[in-house]
């Protein structure tokens, strides 16, 4: 039914993996490798989404990762190809076009710098990108992995700082990835800044939080204290969309959902969100 439907939607160009398979010595190895990690139809040249997007993003999104050199540890130390690939893959297919921001270069990454960089210019090449890294100097050094991709400095838990990134980029984002620094408060203070900037029907994903009750991540910053722990905000969140004594705040709120995996969650922003709501900020 699945292949039926897409060969209706493309024209009679279903994807075929024998077929492909079997054509494979006639291209190149770039276009090979593409087609086989399904980001190219065997009947045209135009690198475009496939329709898996929208019902194989999993395993989309892993097998590309898996390709990427290097490879980013969102899918070997984690398992984040299932959030990605069941709510970022799929946004991209109807939005081609979307604004993404992810903070964290991966400067400090043993297996390299911007890898998830690489991962994404291949997943998402119709999209605006933009990097935001604290490390100044490492985003200079590495200048040519980010072309074409927007750049931001500095630290993302200062409020200035965020509205700094904001006023460069013209926020407006349609997906926000925080793969920074993991410190409860600078994971707060972005998401206090940023979560606004995100369109209705938008996308805000929160990673590596398994280390949010380390001491050396609960250091006190701006308007954040200690006692800040960004998994108890989220289970509070959570809390808002279930318990029916909740339901003004819920009424009031503009998170739609709140889908979370092991070590990392992902918000979904309500597309006619109220914009009076700041109940998460108290």
């Amino acid at each position: 039914r699945i292949a039926e439907l897409e060969s209706q939607l493309n024209g009679g160009n279903s994807y075929d993996n024998d077929r492909d398979t079997a054509s494979s010595s006639l291209i190149n190895p770039t276009e090979t490798k593409r087609r086989r990690l399904g980001l190219l139809y065997p009947s045209t040249v135009e690198f475009k989404p496939p329709l898996e997007y929208l019902w194989n993003g999993k395993e989309i999104y892993y097998q590309t990762a898996l390709a990427t050199t290097p490879t980013p540890d969102k899918v070997t130390r984690h398992a984040y190809q299932t959030m990605y690939g069941k709510f970022l893959l799929p946004y991209y297919q109807q939005n081609p076009k979307m604004k993404m921001l992810e903070i964290g270069l991966g400067c400090n990454m043993k297996y390299g710098v911007g890898a998830s960089v690489e991962l994404y210019k291949t997943l998402f090449p119709t999209a605006e990108l933009w990097e935001a890294e604290f490390v100044k100097r490492c985003v200079e050094e590495h200048k040519k992995t980010l072309e074409g991709i927007g750049v931001l400095t500095g630290d993302q838990g200062n409020y200035e700082t965020l509205d700094r990134w904001i006023s460069e980029s013209g926020g407006n984002f349609d997906v926000v990835i925080d793969d920074g620094g993991h410190r409860n408060c600078q994971i707060w203070n972005s998401f206090v800044k940023l979560w606004p900037e995100v369109k209705p029907g938008g996308l805000y994903f929160i990673e590596d939080m398994e280390v949010a009750k380390h001491d050396k991540k609960r250091i006190p910053q701006e308007l954040c204290d200690e006692n800040v722990i960004v998994p108890e905000k989220v289970k509070d969140m959570i809390d808002v969309l279930i318990y029916e004594d909740r339901w003004l705040e819920r009424s009031q709120s503009d998170i739609d959902f709140i889908f979370c995996q092991g070590d990392a969650c992902v918000l979904g922003k309500k597309m006619h969100p109220d914009p009076e709501s700041v109940w998460w900020i108290k």
